[in-house]
């Protein structure tokens, strides 16, 4: 059964992600200017948006009693499969026709290193992998215990291996390039979901949770201003998927969106619409922000108080509805699911 609150909470994450990714395109300029602070804070607090999708993932597939081991892994396959597809559609887009991130490179290595924004879901990939031993812990099922054991210790083991061969060739350095060890710090917001799912917050816990989400991204936005400051440019030095502002903002948005138990019947099926086109527009929308990058153009010298809500629609609603189309077209459908 579909739960109102965590469609809602994967819309905001998704619509964060495009948000902090077209606020990219504005924000090279004087890091001194009182402009940019703003800049810098929005990126700040955007960057919690990434751990939604794991607590969202961890807080499904934990609170469910059963977990099909062999469906759970095709589930991660078939998200390596898409990283790989999607890949070669971005890699291939621009080295034909954009030239933004591929100038003389190989293709072959671009497309096993993949596109800057597909990390997601090999990392996601990974996760998932580790659920069935958390899952099996959770719930005394002996079965997931014993596959989940094996199967992250044959993951670590082949990792580990691959890591250590010395000059490697190109093509498999960027194989398992996708696939670090790092990527596993993810997954702690997985059971963190779970728990906040279950836990049910006062008012007031949920008051204090949010003074602190705001405290810790005011913080790390004045480090990092002062950082840029000091350097004379835009950085994004302290912009961490998991630092502690990060991490606080997620689980203070997500508690926000657990309250949301029933939506009115048209809202909850344009929700329900909106969630499932949501996956694809988060595959497709750097494609279009780098055709505007591409060009070379210097958008902070138009206002940014129209611009980047004008740039954000398009680049949130063309993806949007490209995904809703291929989402009824039966051949491409699993390309956005």
């Amino acid at each position: 059964m579909r739960k109102a609150s965590l469609d809602v909470c994967r819309i905001l994450a998704c619509m964060a992600v495009v948000l902090g990714h077209t606020g990219m395109l504005f924000w090279d300029f004087d890091p001194s200017a009182p402009a940019w602070a703003a800049y810098n804070l929005l990126c700040v607090i955007l960057r919690s948006s990434v751990l939604l999708f794991f607590m969202v993932s961890g807080a499904l597939f934990l609170g469910r009693e059963k977990l099909d081991f062999k469906k759970h892994l095709r589930r991660a396959g078939h998200m390596i499969v898409l990283y790989y597809i999607w890949s070669l559609i971005c890699n291939g887009i621009d080295f034909l026709f954009l030239h933004y991130w591929t100038p003389g490179e190989a293709f072959l290595p671009l497309v096993l290193r993949g596109y800057f924004h597909l990390w997601f879901l090999p990392t996601m990939a990974m996760c998932y992998c580790a659920l069935p031993l958390l899952h099996g812990m959770l719930y005394n099922n002996w079965d997931n215990i014993r596959r989940g054991a094996i199967l992250m210790a044959a993951i670590v083991c082949v990792q580990a291996t691959l890591n250590a061969v010395p000059n490697k060739p190109e093509w498999l350095a960027a194989l398992i390039a996708p696939y670090d060890f790092r990527y596993y710090r993810y997954f702690v917001m997985m059971p963190l979901g779970f728990v906040l799912y279950r836990e049910k917050l006062s008012n007031r816990a949920l008051a204090i949770l949010g003074g602190a989400a705001v405290i810790a991204a005011l913080v790390i936005a004045w480090l990092n201003r002062r950082y840029a400051i000091s350097i004379g440019a835009a950085s994004d030095a302290y912009y961490e998927d998991l630092a502690i502002s990060s991490a606080l903002v997620a689980a203070f948005v997500f508690c926000a969106c657990k309250r949301i138990e029933t939506l009115p019947p048209k809202l909850w099926s344009f929700v329900k619409t909106f969630s499932a086109c949501s996956f694809g527009m988060y595959l497709m929308h750097p494609i279009f922000i780098d055709a505007v990058r591409s060009r070379h153009y210097d958008l902070t010298q138009y206002s940014a108080l129209w611009l980047y809500p004008l740039s954000y629609l398009c680049f949130l609603l063309i993806p949007l509805g490209i995904s809703w189309v291929m989402l009824r077209i039966p051949g491409l459908r699993k390309l956005v699911t």
